[in-house]
């Protein structure tokens, strides 16, 4: 049987294979930085709806819990400052986790990256609808498929970054019921984008701009006379009220909104630490820094292969949208138009999401950290585009290549992320592409969600044949709560002297400082 007929035939096979190595690899992840934080946030949410219940053994249980994270984490971050985090992921995972009373650590942090990979493999089965959906495509679509799960940062974060890469799966859901929204406006397309579209949000309040883009885009639908202010009217209200009732039933930090204080409603969402990070040689305090700290990030991270296509795919979407708007004269027509087809308005709302937010990380000053992690949702776009790309070559030079070629081509790139994948694991989330040098490499942070922590215990654990084992940490992201990826025999064996190295057996680094070891020797 030829590619076209089997194409049906490789997505079951792709999507059955990709499961069962994710539920294979899945406990081998360590514990990232902010995992204990959002356990904490899930444990104190459940503790404050159930207080209003009359399940007085399950508020024990809860309560409990809730107590021990305090007591063996004191220095975690308040949940009643910190009440913009969404609640989406860390609440039911918070009852799952009290439910059937697992106790282990180990355990239920094992779950929290089970239950966060799944999200992502579902969100995978959307992206690739969304692509299908654009070009009616099986092979552009496994292919876009493909890389958007095998990009190596984005797989390895898929197991243990319960936010940012929750962030990316909610998003690319709601995407595709943007999508469908776009071809048919229904109540049932209408129901499942809002209820995505404010999961989204609550989890990262980004997420806000799907039903302000949706609305701008049936704003220039009524000034082309593709819609009547009737039509217009009614369907930016039924998704503003229907955006607006699942956000609030979901969100805590909605339950404290005084309508009269709306615009300091956001000022909470621009708080950010005092900390200072290592970027291309330097230290930069995470407010204030280079305007080429993103871009950099995702051209030193990204696999090059991708990032040719998708920078010739954006320049050729500016490129028709910029002429599009030039033929636009007084009255807009359907040939008159920022887009000709539905598919076309479907890119256009992936490049201006995509520009809009690159443009707001470098002009505004974002403050941010761990590398890019925090607009992974950009991941979406980026591959999306680099099928638009894909596609367009296909069409304009098919005289020249042949499908078959293409599908070579990209499966040979594939096997060498797969490879890549093998090679990292399970460090996925530290991959640099060919850019640039193992050299070079030292000059960014590097271990930015201190997965080490665990490894490196576990390690010290076998190494060592003391019966407790004092150890140091010379490092700003701390170590002892890393011992939680740990069995209870080897979690006992260790003492953590902080700072106190001459106290110290071991002393642990991952080379993240809060200052310039270039001109502070503390850490020497």
């Amino acid at each position: 049987m030829s590619l076209e007929k089997n194409s049906k035939l490789y997505f079951y096979f792709f999507f059955i294979f990709y499961l069962i190595a994710g539920l294979w690899i899945y406990q081998d992840f360590g514990v990232g930085i902010e995992e204990h934080f959002q356990r904490k946030n899930g444990f104190y949410w459940l503790n404050y709806i159930f207080s209003f219940s009359d399940f007085e053994n399950f508020k024990l249980l809860i309560n409990t819990k809730y107590q021990e994270i305090l007591s063996s984490n004191p220095d975690l971050p308040d949940s009643v400052f910190f009440n913009f985090y969404g609640v989406v992921f860390d609440l039911p995972l918070a009852f799952i986790e009290t439910f059937f009373e697992i106790k282990s650590s180990k355990v239920y942090f094992e779950l929290r990256h089970l239950i966060n990979f799944l999200i992502f493999f579902v969100s995978s089965i959307f992206f690739y609808k969304i692509l299908q959906n654009r070009y009616f495509d099986q092979k552009f679509a496994l292919i876009g498929l493909a890389f958007f799960i095998f990009t190596p940062r984005i797989f390895g974060d898929s197991f243990h970054n319960n936010k940012d890469i929750l962030f990316l799966s909610l998003l690319t859901i709601a995407i595709y019921y943007l999508f469908k929204l776009i071809d048919k406006f229904n109540y049932s397309n209408l129901f499942l984008f809002c209820l995505f579209g404010a999961f989204a949000t609550s989890t990262r309040i980004m997420g806000i701009y799907l039903p302000i883009l949706l609305i701008s885009f049936y704003f220039l639908e009524y000034l082309s006379s593709k819609k009547n202010l009737k039509s217009f009217l009614s369907d930016s209200f039924k998704v503003v009220f229907l955006f607006i009732i699942f956000l609030y039933l979901h969100y805590p930090y909605m339950w404290n909104l005084n309508i009269l204080e709306f615009k300091n409603w956001f000022e909470s969402f621009f708080y950010y630490m005092d900390l200072r990070i290592l970027f291309n040689g330097d230290y930069y305090n995470i407010k204030y820094l280079p305007r080429s700290y993103l871009p950099t990030w995702i051209f030193i991270s990204t696999p090059i292969y991708v990032l040719i296509l998708f920078i010739f795919g954006f320049f050729i979407l500016i490129r028709r949208f910029f002429l599009r708007t030039l033929r636009i004269k007084n009255n807009l027509s359907l040939t008159n138009d920022f887009w000709s087809s539905k598919s076309e308005m479907k890119d256009l709302f992936i490049l201006i999401s995509f520009f809009s937010f690159f443009c707001y990380a470098i002009f505004l000053n974002v403050a941010m950290l761990s590398g890019w992690r925090h607009f992974y949702f950009l991941h979406v776009f980026i591959i999306y585009i680099f099928i638009f790309a894909l596609k367009y070559f296909y069409l304009n030079f098919r005289n020249k290549i042949s499908m078959k070629k293409i599908i070579y081509i990209n499966l040979i790139v594939i096997i060498s992320l797969v490879y890549e994948l093998y090679k990292y694991h399970p460090y996925q989330s530290l991959y640099f592409n060919n850019l640039i040098n193992e050299k070079y490499v030292k000059k960014f942070q590097v271990d930015s969600p201190s997965l080490s922590r665990s490894d490196a215990l576990r390690f010290v654990a076998q190494d060592s044949q003391s019966k407790k084992i004092y150890i140091a940490n010379t490092s700003w992201t701390p170590l002892h709560n890393g011992k939680d990826m740990l069995i209870e025999e080897d979690k006992k064996k260790f003492v953590f002297v902080g700072q106190e190295v001459e106290l110290a057996e071991y002393i642990y680094t991952n080379n993240i400082y809060k200052s310039d070891e270039k001109f502070n020797k503390r850490y020497k």
